[in-house]
């Protein structure tokens, strides 16, 4: 799937450069989710994050449980000068040597118990590297909440672009009829006027809605990480979410699955590890040392690794600790206290989500019931309108009738869009309010 996405960008990017020419690509919203997914900074971020915490976990947490290894090599040199001794007896003459020891050898160290520090401090950074998975997941989630947001914006735009353009045919219509109207004199200059002047309206509307929808088209393309003026186009279809359970459920499914609120009691549980490794600085530590090490007045013969050159060192120390300045009972006060605040800012998180659940649920319901009285406002609209109309064309409604029905039938077509694209955006809201990624 990540390859054919992949694959997908290229070609898109391939044939922006090559000056547009050829037929854009049409993305789907999926299509457009993905290339978010990919493309995105702080997705990218967010992933780095994630590399990050898995590196610190295997070179520093995990590295505690290993040996510290190494090799060494020395050359000594002595220089001595005395008397010259014959038979036993002082000559009373000084003479000077010069002698030199080579040496070789490896050494190995190894922590074998510091109060269980080791142990919780790996731990802490197994759950510190969940963490940031599920603030990747939440991230994500965002991100495919403002694709959602601004591809319905984008469509919103198209579909009120077609209502404008009918609203603008229907006002040409209107005066061009007045008009002719106005020439056999069943009209009045007033008349002709005010549709020339509605007309201009619809027109001026028009303008605006064709600029929103070349606004919405480079914000998604910012947003997917494409070139902004580029000719992609996209989809108008989609897969119409329906949310058809309780708000219990939603709320039940939320609190075990928002990836923030995981993420949280991750912080608690990292905490947690934080307290018990403060207090194993209370505690005795227990380390080991092994060395061999070879020496000889000859290169030659050290290199050889002899057994008469060789010995063997083991050293055990345990090393109880008194006083350290405070800085235990420091490093115990500060867990402690991050600790508390991990628990408070996971209670807050668990009610800030419940909260947000029952918003985007109660929307979600309001939303799905405004779609079904836009529905019947436009067919209410649409018999006006024809009503007044022909009452206008048989002479018993006035011009102010026509064009306020006119008028009330584009706010009505307009309306039905609007909260087609809010029921959408409502369902999207909900699903990432309870942590559904898609």
């Amino acid at each position: 799937m990540i390859l054919r996405y992949s694959l997908l960008t290229i070609i898109v990017i391939a044939v922006f450069i090559s000056g547009g020419t050829a037929v854009g690509e049409v993305l789907t919203l999926d299509d457009c989710i993905e290339l978010a997914l990919n493309n995105h900074q702080s997705v990218i971020e967010a992933r780095g994050q994630v590399d990050l915490y898995n590196g610190y976990l295997w070179n520093s947490a995990g590295s505690a449980f290993l040996p510290y290894i190494s090799a060494s090599g020395s050359v000594r040199e002595s220089h001595a000068s005395g008397l010259e001794v014959v038979n036993g007896i002082e000559t009373g003459k000084i003479v000077s040597g010069v002698s030199k020891f080579y040496g070789l050898g490896i050494s190995g160290n190894m922590t074998l118990f510091n109060g269980g520090r080791s142990i919780f401090n790996y731990l802490s950074a197994r759950v510190e590297k969940k963490r940031m998975e599920h603030l990747l997941e939440s991230t994500e989630q965002d991100i495919i909440l403002t694709v959602k947001q601004i591809y319905f914006n984008f469509l919103k735009a198209q579909d009120q672009r077609k209502n404008s353009e009918e609203a603008v045919k229907r006002g040409e219509e209107q005066y061009k009829l007045t008009s002719s109207r106005y020439e056999v004199g069943s009209a009045s200059k007033s008349d002709v006027l005010k549709a020339k002047v509605q007309y201009g309206t619809e027109r001026l509307t028009l303008l605006a809605t064709e600029n929103a929808v070349k606004t919405t088209h480079a914000d998604l393309c910012y947003l997917i990480g494409i070139d902004v003026n580029s000719d992609v186009e996209y989809s108008t279809q989609f897969d119409q979410r329906e949310y058809e359970n309780t708000e219990e459920s939603a709320l039940k499914y939320g609190l075990a699955n928002h990836p923030g609120l995981l993420a949280s009691g991750n912080n608690v549980t990292s905490a947690e590890y934080g307290v018990k490794s403060a207090w194993g600085r209370f505690l005795p530590s227990v380390s080991i040392s092994i060395s061999r090490d070879y020496s000889n007045r000859s290169w030659s013969e050290v290199s050889k690794f002899r057994d008469i050159d060789g010995q063997w060192t083991i050293s055990t120390s345990i090393n109880i600790p008194i006083f350290e300045q405070f800085g235990r009972k420091y490093e115990l006060s500060r867990s402690r206290a991050n600790l508390n605040n991990a628990r408070v800012a996971q209670l807050y998180t668990r009610n800030y989500i419940a909260a947000e659940i029952k918003r985007a649920f109660l929307e979600q319901k309001r939303t799905k019931q405004a779609l079904q009285v836009a529905e019947e406002t436009v067919a209410a609209a649409e018999e006006d309108f024809n009503l007044i109309q022909e009452k206008y064309n048989l002479g018993s409604a006035t011009i102010l009738e026509v064009l306020d029905a006119q008028v009330s039938l584009v706010e009505a077509e307009n309306s039905q869009v609007e909260a087609r694209y809010d029921y959408n955006l409502s369902v999207a809201s909900l699903e990432k309010a309870m942590g559904i990624r898609r």
